[in-house]
């Protein structure tokens, strides 16, 4: 007697929830990846966006909120720098803050007038590639360029204060 070899019904089901529960797994890894690297695209934007605004807005509100001072522009050539020095006065004693690019960052510096300025006593705001103030008149003009060589451009008509260049 003969007997006829055939396939297991049951074998052939567990195969195919395998082979489901395969693709699943796989799909799911792919759908894992995708939104990992859109988060990452997603943070990456927010990041430079923030950057932007920090950038413009600190030279902003500095100029706003100290307008009814003296505003120059200062020359350092042995630190090879321009600074946006807004000096002003509380309490009968001058105190200057001053705004300026060094070593791919942002920083700004709030001393005494009889204090000798030194750019290493100032505080880092954020990454920024090169700070270029100028003033014409009574119009305060500062390119920024950001790291990935983004320009912004900052056109400010002084209201009250003085400028000197």
């Amino acid at each position: 007697m003969s007997k006829t070899v055939g396939h297991n019904p049951r074998t052939i089901q567990n195969v195919f929830i395998l082979l489901l529960l395969s693709v699943f797994a796989c799909l799911s890894t792919f759908l894992v990846t995708m939104g990992a690297q859109a988060y990452r695209s997603a943070v990456d934007r927010a990041d430079k966006n923030n950057s932007s605004r920090i950038m413009t807005a600190v030279v902003r509100s500095a100029v706003w909120a100290e307008d009814g001072g003296k505003l120059q522009v200062e020359n350092y050539d042995q630190f090879g720098m321009k600074v946006l020095s807004i000096m002003n006065e509380y309490d009968g004693e001058q105190y200057y803050k001053r705004i300026y690019c060094m070593d791919g960052k942002l920083y700004e510096c709030f001393q005494g007038a009889e204090s000798e300025f030194d750019p290493e006593y100032g505080e880092d705001l954020c990454d920024l590639k090169a700070f270029e103030p100028s003033i014409e008149g009574k119009m305060l003009t500062v390119k920024l360029t950001a790291p990935d060589d983004t320009v912004r451009v900052i056109h400010t008509y002084l209201r009250a204060g003085g400028a000197e260049e």
